[in-house]
């Protein structure tokens, strides 16, 4: 597999909608909203759970499991923009939009890339979220944030294919930048608090086959990991 170098302004198509994945929105509005709630309606979503799934072995299992993670991640701010909270303001309500649409482009990104090797469409189960209470709905966000950002610090240390480095890197900053600003939301003046990082002062880290596990807990669909690399 090879990456594609695509234009930083990537348009993704779902559900007969455009959405706009442009990062730089994204910043603009996170400083003028740093500190103000999310409310969200009560919703989960559901699909039928496939049959077990084997995620591949080598590389691809460990770009499956980002790509499954995206999906996850995808869906659950998808949730929130069509359920948006009583009284949501329109910087509020773009702050959303811009968080699922950077989440849809990069599992679009994942799905293009792993090609015949992305696993299905899994069944995701977000109906432990309550998307109708603040301080649930920012837990979950962080929760899946901040395992996202040290998901990709795990993967980067046992991929062996080295052109995915860069890339990877570069996605993992956007979402230390989601984590960062969800975490504020819920605490204002932790954007950045000493619980991201371990004894040394570094990012923390998480193994492949426990990221997984956990992430697992958002998904009905059931995975066969026995070829995923991890350590």
């Amino acid at each position: 597999m090879k990456i594609n170098n695509t234009p930083e302004n990537v348009q993704v198509e779902e559900t007969e909608m455009v959405f706009d994945s442009s990062r730089r929105r994204f910043f603009q509005l996170a400083g003028g909203i740093a500190g103000a709630g999310l409310l969200l309606s009560a919703a989960s979503c559901r699909r039928t759970p496939s049959s077990t799934t084997f995620l591949g072995a080598g590389d691809v299992a460990l770009l499956n499991y980002l790509y499954i993670m995206k999906q996850v991640t995808a869906a659950f701010y998808t949730q929130a923009v069509a359920t948006p909270f009583y009284g949501i303001s329109l910087v509020e309500t773009e702050l959303q939009v811009d968080l699922r649409d950077q989440e849809i482009a990069h599992r679009e990104f994942f799905k293009k890339l792993l090609a015949k090797d992305a696993v299905k469409e899994i069944a995701t189960q977000l109906s432990a979220v309550t998307f109708a209470d603040k301080k649930n709905f920012l837990s979950h966000a962080t929760t899946l944030e901040d395992l996202s950002v040290a998901a990709y610090a795990g993967v980067i240390r046992v991929l062996t294919n080295t052109d995915y480095m860069l890339t990877l890197s570069k996605i993992q900053s956007v979402d230390a930048r989601h984590a960062g600003f969800v975490r504020d939301i819920n605490t204002h003046n932790t954007f950045a608090d000493g619980s991201l990082l371990d004894s040394n002062g570094l990012d923390k880290v998480i193994a492949p086959l426990a990221g997984m596990t956990l992430l697992e807990k958002y998904i009905e669909t059931k995975f066969d990991k026995s070829k995923l690399p991890t350590f």
